[in-house]
């Protein structure tokens, strides 16, 4: 069993930090507690094994869209003891502190949904018109469709006439041949 004291530099206040590490501290069944100090950084101190402690220094260190840990500065020490569970160490006025934190991510948060609807939007209104130019594009490519359907059929009745006149010549000339062998 050892103890470690940690504290964390970086954006790690009013962020969702402290709950993470109560988690991740839960999780490996450390005992201690995360608490924000006035300076900015957080104190980070839980007692488990060493193991567990060094998985959970590493864990701590974490980055996402709101927390950056930019440094560690952690200490292992004899543990002595003093707490059944992990706990989350809350200041005074801190509710408050939160809420208007929280507000402060809600208003951006307004602004980057309203944001991105209208980029949807204009990607949107470019997608329809491009649409509607399609659609007239097609029907130019209809009307030239029926128009070479109407010519086709022209010529199919052309063929056929020509191949009916041509039936009728070769009819003549055989009869022609036949009478004119007969008389010889």
């Amino acid at each position: 069993m050892l103890r470690l004291t940690a504290l964390v530099t970086g954006r790690v206040q009013h962020v969702g930090y402290r709950s993470r590490v109560v988690t991740m501290a839960r999780t490996l069944d450390l005992k201690g507690f995360v608490r924000n100090l006035p300076d900015g950084r957080v104190l980070v101190v839980a007692e488990g094994d060493e193991s567990d402690l060094k998985r959970f220094c590493k864990a701590i260190n974490m980055q996402d869209p709101l927390i950056k840990v930019e440094d560690i500065l952690a200490q292992f020490t004899e543990p002595k003891g003093a707490w059944d569970g992990f706990y989350k160490i809350a200041g005074e006025r801190e509710t408050d502190s939160r809420l208007d934190t929280a507000a402060v991510f809600l208003k951006e948060l307004i602004v980057v949904v309203k944001d991105g609807f209208k980029e949807t939007n204009s990607r949107l209104s470019s997608v329809d018109a491009k649409l509607g130019s399609i659609d007239s594009k097609l029907g130019t490519v209809v009307t030239k469709l029926d128009r070479i359907a109407v010519a086709q059929e022209m010529i199919a009745y052309k063929i056929d006439e020509a191949r009916k006149e041509i039936v009728s010549e070769v009819k003549g000339l055989r009869c022609d041949l036949f009478g004119r062998m007969r008389s010889t």
